[in-house]
């Protein structure tokens, strides 16, 4: 029985500049086993609401638009199977909730402070610097390394209405000037090390390295705190003494060598398992 398996994405994740992505060799993977790959563009649809309802075995939620994450959430209150779910997906994205809950669950995060008013954090800087980011930001966009002078003369965040928006801030920790990617899949683990910023395509690659036990049992433990299947962990420091700085919902995994086969692996298994599922409620 051929699987129906549906991808939501972004328009910037399609097209022919995006041909080498994991993502579509995770497709290819797929038609390969003989399932039925759909994709669906919500931003570049009209999307009926009232009428939308699951017609695939399985959605994977790549995009993380405010529209993606709104039909993820519709799909599956109508039950669809959703991985990453949307409700761990939004809160992977939402930095200030997932801090919480990493925090929770006993991952080492750096100290982590929010506020409406910037230079509140100014004092937690001293005569160094913190990491200001955006409270509901992904791929590293608009993180800043700011001193307290700077929190000091920065306005209040607001959204384009006017309402104000929580500033989020992370302590800085020592670092080698790498940081450790930890990709996983299900149960499965890779690691790559990068220069901080990668700007270039070598470096957004990175080395293949291996991963620390702690550190493994550390990145499975993340994605159980926040209900996550596919998902990226990025770490500061060395193996066992690092913090974890950031999770990623369905990240690139640029560098994880095998990692598209067995993401596919997963997704098959996952729509063999709501198929089956859904089979039994309908007996």
């Amino acid at each position: 029985m051929s699987r129906r398996i549906c991808f939501v994405l972004s328009a910037e994740q399609t097209g022919a500049q995006r041909t080498s992505d994991v993502t579509a060799e995770v497709m290819v993977r797929l038609r390969e086993r003989g399932a039925v790959v759909d994709i669906f563009l919500p931003d570049a649809a009209r999307v009926d609401i009232e009428s939308l309802r699951p017609a695939h075995d399985l959605y994977v939620l790549k995009s993380r638009t405010p529209i993606a994450l709104a039909v993820a959430g519709v799909l599956e209150a109508r039950g669809a199977i959703v991985v990453n779910s949307h409700r761990s997906s939004a809160t992977a994205r939402d930095k200030l909730a997932s801090t919480a809950l990493l925090a929770a669950a006993d991952v080492p995060v750096p100290p982590s402070f929010a506020t409406g008013e910037p230079w509140r954090i100014a004092a937690i800087a001293g005569s160094g610097s913190v990491w200001l980011k955006p409270y509901r930001g992904s791929r590293g966009v608009g993180v800043t390394r700011v001193s307290a002078a700077d929190l000091e003369a920065l306005p209040r965040p607001c959204d384009a209405a006017g309402l104000p928006l929580p500033a989020f801030a992370q302590a800085d920790v020592p670092s080698t000037g790498r940081d450790l990617k930890v990709y996983v899949v299900g149960e499965q683990v890779w690691g790559v090390s990068r220069v901080y910023p990668a700007r270039t395509l070598t470096e957004k690659l990175g080395m293949p390295t291996n991963v620390a036990p702690r550190l493994r049992e550390v990145a499975l433990r993340c994605g159980r705190a926040l209900g996550l299947e596919i998902y990226g962990v990025d770490a500061v420091g060395g193996d066992e003494d690092f913090a974890i700085v950031d999770v990623n919902a369905y990240p690139g995994f640029k560098g994880a060598n095998g990692a598209a086969t067995a993401i596919a692996d997963h997704l098959l298994a996952r729509a063999a398992g709501a198929t089956s599922a859904l089979a039994g409620t309908l007996a």
